[in-house]
């Protein structure tokens, strides 16, 4: 099996009790893989009775119970009580893979990392700093996981990897990663899709339109799933930054929506002047999202989906960005770090209501 792996995941190493926002704390509902619930059935002793009576079953998946601190076996010394006792080898699937992304696609096999862990975050922040690019380094070898496509149109996947190295070579110039352009590509791709054409060429799309971004749809994405009370235990900083957006925009938005987009754009002015390589990163935030996330055409075929998404939640990450470093002079590398994990974590909220509205 080929195996692409990208750059960063090479780098990658979790630093575990020193992360500024532990994986194990948050409130996510791990699914624990069938062989490994077996083998905690088995285990005998006070490891067996916590480990039986830590994991509940939902909709037909086991997972872990948590508990107000997250993983019940999240220790104060933020590290994980069941590795230390037992090994990487004893945890469920998805905490030895996390925050790595494995995609199998039949035909080869691609490896990224997940942006919702601060460490992954900073690795891509460096990289972008240093203005190095993302690239794949292949090798050859036997993968564990599971195909993820149902999909087996060669062809087909071979037109997708050339239009997203094409829309990254786009970024990488002068086309920003909000530009209509990028969104009428996506259009007429999915009708050449639709009457069973050949893909047309991002390169051969310009707009010097941008998507518009205003209050309007943020409101849309805040109150149709991304914003919840829950985020008060599950994010407390996610949630801070809503509720500062709620008070300083979200009210006004509706009696004024003119006054609130002047004060938008204000807030990006004075973001840009603390970080002036904003629009890069964005651009680069962008281009990751692409090699992470693009090739789930293969299975859908949903390009005008999938590009919004990437357009929507970039720009919703500016926004997060924007709000935290308002009230602050200086804002340092890891701070941004932070925040794209914690707000990657519920990005996904996103992709639904965009779902939803399509």
């Amino acid at each position: 099996m080929e195996i692409k792996r990208i750059s960063i995941l090479n780098e990658f190493k979790c630093i575990a009790g020193d992360c500024p926002v532990n994986c194990c704390s948050n409130s996510w509902k791990v699914p624990i893989d069938h062989e490994t619930y077996t083998k905690y059935r088995r285990e005998k002793g006070r490891m067996g009775l916590l480990l039986r009576c830590s994991t509940v079953r939902r909709h037909g998946i086991f997972t872990f119970r948590n508990t107000f601190r997250g993983c019940p076996f999240w220790g104060t010394d933020h590290l994980c009580g069941m590795q230390k006792k037992y090994g990487l080898s004893y945890m469920p699937v998805i905490c030895r893979q996390f925050p790595r992304q494995l995609y199998h696609l039949d035909f080869f096999c691609e490896e990224t990392l997940y942006l919702a862990c601060p460490e992954a975050a900073r690795l891509f922040l460096d990289t972008v700093a240093e203005d190095r690019p993302f690239t794949f380094t292949v090798t050859e070898g036997s993968v564990s996981y599971q195909v993820n496509t149902t999909n087996d149109d060669r062809e087909f996947l071979d037109e997708l990897l050339r239009a997203r190295d094409e829309l990254i070579m786009m970024l990488r110039g002068d086309t920003l990663y909000d530009s209509m352009a990028i969104l009428n590509y996506g259009r007429d791709a999915q009708n050449a899709c639709l009457g069973g054409l050949p893909l047309p060429s991002p390169q051969d799309y310009e707009s010097g339109e941008r998507y518009g971004f205003n209050c309007e749809v943020i409101d849309d994405i805040l109150f149709h799933g991304f914003y919840h009370y829950r985020l008060r235990t599950i994010s407390p900083l996610l949630y801070k930054l809503c509720r500062k957006y709620i008070r300083k925009f979200g009210r006004p938005g509706r009696r004024n929506p003119d006054a609130a987009g002047r004060k938008l754009a204000a807030l990006r002015k004075k973001l840009s002047e603390k970080l002036p390589d904003m629009d890069k990163l964005l651009n680069r935030y962008y281009e990751y999202y692409l090699l992470t996330d693009f090739l789930n055409i293969y299975e859908d075929y949903c390009f005008s989906k999938h590009l919004l998404y990437g357009i929507v939640k970039t720009n919703l990450l500016w926004l997060m960005i924007a709000l935290y470093a308002e009230d602050k002079e200086v804002i340092e590398r890891m701070d941004i770090a932070v925040v794209m994990a914690v707000y990657e974590r519920r990005a996904p909220q996103i992709n639904a209501i965009i779902r939803s509205a399509l």
